[in-house]
């Protein structure tokens, strides 16, 4: 997959708000289970793992199971190369108008 796919199946999770709210939560906690992170919101655990299903599969989240529960971390490297590629092709090709 190159740069720009990586890029846009990012920017198209993190646009939900749920979605940016979860990528805040986990990156401060570190690693936490679906029960844990349903807590902090008024969803349903379904709902929730989807919102998680997404971020996974945009690269966001990583998960490993444990017994019965699945903890989510976030990928802080994959998504910030990720951001700071578009800002540096956004930089390259629009110069400053200001």
């Amino acid at each position: 997959m190159d740069n720009q796919e990586e890029i846009l199946r990012l920017l198209d999770a993190v646009s939900d708000p749920i979605r940016t709210q979860l990528i805040f939560l986990i990156g401060q906690h570190g690693r936490m289970n679906v029960t844990d992170i349903t807590a902090h919101f008024a969803l349903s655990r379904p709902a929730i793992s989807h919102h998680l299903k997404v971020l996974k599969d945009a690269g966001a989240l990583s998960s490993n199971k444990k017994g019965q529960e699945v903890f989510y971390e976030l990928n802080r490297r994959q998504v910030v190369t990720a951001l700071r590629t578009l800002a540096d092709s956004i930089e390259g090709c629009c110069p400053y108008t200001d």
